[in-house]
């Protein structure tokens, strides 16, 4: 991806994960000059949003993301409509945990009340339905049939070419120097060049601190590192996506999984280690007692999947403090706008956060509700004097 001839767009997107290669799509495609800029190749694995799976779930303890659930399964149809290859693979779902797991009960409330179909099943009801899972006496399960998996990278890749065919320019390993942010426009700085737009979109991920630091934004987002591991079952075919629903583990810690996909292995880990971590210069050797962990989480709970780790991987979060995101314009530049602090589960929305961040750029409103993801929520977090 070449340099840039014309130097003056309508909109700059700075990042190239999941919500920024959504976001670049859909200005493009509404007919905007965009540029978007990434500090590494396309589909990096030195962020969040690389890999074979992600987790996509209408199940949510939190009302407006069952809400937003419904918006964007949709919306990655449309995507593989568009780009003409599979993204999104259903494979059903199940969380489980204590029957008096508060998130658990929240989860099977908020499906009721969303209209969601679902199913509240005992350990022995768990068992005939899903034979890899042993729940033990005293849990429940809520298994809802619709979850699966998107395709990570190839989400990324996807948006990223849809937004080339849309015209978008696109160029990768450009790093930026500095953000002006003037009065109505914005100018940013790379080794070669430097870029004008009226409208500004920062989506950079674990960089997202340090980023709208310089923007005199002080938000509490914190990278963290986490690390997947990769079981090879004896018997895989019991892991593949025909046979094996997505899962979450409702307990202390929350433990997730997926299927096989693509020959990786049966995926656990634990959800939100909170291991607070520099971007640039995280730690990447697996750790050996958190393998011990995720085993026996497996050996309790999914003790057919118990078999040689293929793999340890790591990868970021970007943790906020109540784990919402950050969705808004930026309280002293209304033409700078911020998607940040994903908290390891942003990933299945990324097209539908793409869609709000576009709205907030060029039009300053978007049709979702996006009040729990506003930056006024942090105390201390915008500068003086800074008002809309």
């Amino acid at each position: 991806m070449s340099m840039a001839t014309d130097k003056t767009f309508d909109v700059i997107v700075i990042g190239l994960g999941v919500m920024g290669s959504a976001t670049a799509y859909h200005l493009s495609a509404d007919g905007y000059r965009v540029l978007a800029l990434e500090q590494f190749e396309l589909d990096h694995n030195r962020g969040s949003s690389n890999g074979e799976s992600r987790i996509i779930r209408y199940a949510y303890d939190h009302p407006a993301y069952v809400e937003m659930a419904k918006a964007v399964f949709p919306m990655w149809r449309a995507l593989e409509a568009e780009c003409g290859e599979q993204l999104m693979v259903r494979t059903g779902g199940l969380d489980f945990g204590p029957a008096d797991s508060p998130t658990l009960v929240a989860t099977r409330d908020n499906l009721r009340a969303a209209g969601v179909p679902y199913e509240w099943l005992t350990p022995e009801e768990v068992s005939r339905q899903l034979p890899q899972f042993r729940l033990d006496e005293g849990m429940m399960g809520g298994y809802q049939p619709d979850a699966g998996y998107l395709a990570a990278s190839r989400c990324v890749v996807a948006q990223a070419k849809m937004a080339q065919k849309h015209g978008a320019t696109l160029l990768t390993n450009t790093p930026v120097q500095k953000i002006d942010v003037l009065a109505d426009s914005v100018r940013v700085h790379t080794s070669g060049a430097v870029y004008e737009a009226g409208r500004l979109v920062i989506t950079v991920g674990p960089w997202a601190s340090s980023v709208l630091g310089t923007l005199g934004l002080n938000l509490p987002l914190q990278a963290t590192r986490e690390e997947l591991v990769f079981f090879e079952p004896p018997n895989m075919a019991q892991f593949l996506p025909e046979q094996f629903p997505v899962f979450i583990y409702h307990g202390k810690p929350w433990f997730y999984g997926l299927p096989s996909v693509t020959g990786t292995g049966l995926k656990v880990a634990v959800h939100g280690r909170n291991e607070p971590t520099d971007p640039d210069t995280i730690r990447r050797t697996p750790d050996e007692d958190y393998i011990e962990q995720v085993r026996a989480f497996v050996r309790r709970h999914l003790p057919q999947g118990d078999g040689r780790v293929r793999e340890a991987r790591i990868c970021m979060y970007t943790m906020t403090p109540d784990e919402h995101f950050i969705i808004d314009r930026h309280p002293a530049h209304d033409h700078v706008v911020i998607g940040a602090g994903f908290s390891g589960h942003g990933f299945k929305f990324g097209i539908l956060v793409g869609r709000i961040l576009a709205d907030l750029a060029v039009r300053g409103q978007t049709a979702h509700d996006v009040r729990l993801f506003s930056l006024s929520r942090f105390a201390n977090a915008v500068p003086p004097g800074a008002h809309r």
